[in-house]
């Protein structure tokens, strides 16, 4: 942990952003971030940092978040984490979704420090699904100094071991729309091990004769109108494979967006070996 006086100048920022959330406006168009993410996509720089701006003046979370992003990660920008670290504090106080779970991932990245209280504590504000040990009790968490004597406190390797899955939950819940669930049901299964550094990702399978009408409605580009075939499914059976077939592509980028976080935030030599988070994955975030 860093010094106890930086850590907490930080959490006294952090704390600052504590007060009732203002909603982000219901009407705001996602037309200007969509001009800066083509220009980056176009490789154009000049064209993203102008539509940047202009973004960024309207002041909505999104603007925000997409802001935070490119100079956390150097896209079209050079790589700032103070300024990425404001801008996903703007976009916190109005509501952005996955603001506070980028801000934990940035705190908890060996590359950006790390600041582990400040990393735990955007973890708890982010209502991350952590295992019961990470967990600070409400009545602590107000206070920098009460939430810092807290973390002191634990055992030696605790405090690393909770920073580097809140990295990981972090990374997916800023992309992904997760909850603690021991059944998938409609959605992706992750099974999580931390001390054996395992994810597992799975989802419902289909036996032999949907496997094979999956592999149609891929090869059809997911088209509902699929002539020519033998005893063809009906629209409703079409529409239950097709949702199954997103549920393979979920799964796909779910598994690799663990993959790259395993590497991210590289496991401590202590952790406990009972901690087992399973989480459902319903879709990815809209931001």
């Amino acid at each position: 942990m860093k010094s106890a006086a930086r850590q907490l100048a930080r959490l006294a920022c952090a704390l600052s952003l504590t007060a009732p959330l203002i909603p982000a406006q219901a009407a705001a168009s996602p037309d200007a971030t969509r001009a800066v993410v083509k220009a980056i996509e176009a490789k154009d720089c000049v064209a993203a940092v102008r539509e940047l701006n202009q973004a960024l003046a309207g002041g909505t979370a999104e603007a925000l978040m997409l802001g935070g992003a490119m100079f956390e990660q150097g896209l079209c920008l050079k790589p700032n984490l103070e300024r990425a670290v404001r801008l996903y504090m703007r976009a916190a106080d109005l509501g952005g979704v996955g603001a506070r779970a980028r801000l934990t991932a940035l705190y908890a990245s060996p590359a950006a420090g790390p600041d582990k209280g400040a990393a735990l504590w955007w973890a708890l504000q982010a209502g991350l699904p952590l295992p019961a040990a990470c967990v600070v009790a409400p009545g602590s968490r107000a206070d920098a100094e009460a939430f810092a004597k807290v973390l002191t406190a634990w055992p030696a390797g605790q405090l690393d071991a909770c920073v580097h899955v809140s990295g990981l939950l972090a990374v997916l819940d800023a992309d992904f729309t997760i909850q603690a669930a021991e059944d998938a049901g409609d959605g992706v299964a992750l099974d999580y091990q931390p001390a054996q550094g395992k994810l597992n990702v799975a989802y419902a399978q289909l036996q032999q004769e949907g496997k094979e009408l999956r592999a149609r409605i891929t090869q059809a580009g997911g088209s509902m109108q699929m002539q020519g075939y033998a005893n063809d499914p009906s629209a409703d059976q079409l529409r239950a494979k097709q949702a199954e077939v997103a549920r393979g592509e979920l799964a796909t980028q779910v598994e690799r967006v663990a993959r790259d976080a395993l590497v991210r935030f590289p496991r401590p030599a202590q952790v406990d070996a009972g901690w087992r988070i399973r989480l459902r994955v319903d879709g990815m975030r809209s931001h």
